[in-house]
């Protein structure tokens, strides 16, 4: 398992003092103003403030002081250590975690890769590929057999999904 957790999502500055705009990667955006740092690439911010706006949260960290620093930033990610991370709930995963899987196709012979997760307003979706498709499918129970992190796969019914 990785040692961090991604988080968040740069998806630009706010205003001319250095804020960053984060979309939220996490089931819980009020987690922002329970920490105190952030890592982006490997460096440590120390974090001075955190507010909610509109669907992002703006954050204001130490050294990240005007807004060409911030710009600088956007497109990455921010993480924070797994020590730090919530507690997860039975049959809930970090999506780090699942990323990069192998995954079983339950309905056919194939082997595919969990690519990545996408939060949409009613469930998340996982991405499977492999060499020839990329396959869609809602992160449903119904669709989900069975998730082994330890072992390193994931059994899904692909039938279900949408080849994008």
């Amino acid at each position: 398992m990785k040692p961090n957790i991604v988080i968040g999502k740069i998806i630009g500055a706010h205003g001319i003092k250095g804020e960053i705009k984060v979309f939220p990667i996490t089931d819980d955006p009020d987690r922002f103003y329970d920490i105190n740092y952030f890592i982006c690439e490997g460096t440590e911010f120390k974090i001075t403030g955190a507010r909610k706006h509109k669907n992002a949260v703006l954050i204001t960290a130490q050294t990240i002081n005007d807004r060409n620093a911030a710009e600088i930033l956007k497109g990455k990610y921010i993480e924070i250590r797994r020590e730090d991370a919530v507690e997860l709930q039975e049959n809930e995963f970090f999506i780090e975690d699942l990323k990069g899987l192998k995954a079983y196709d339950t309905s056919s012979e194939k082997i595919y890769k969990l690519n990545d997760v996408f939060s949409t307003a009613n469930t998340d979706v996982l991405e499977f590929k492999n060499d020839c498709e990329t396959i869609l499918l809602a992160f449903l129970d119904e669709n989900i057999s069975e998730i082994n992190i330890e072992m390193g796969y994931i059994k899904a019914d692909m039938s279900k999904g949408v080849k994008s």
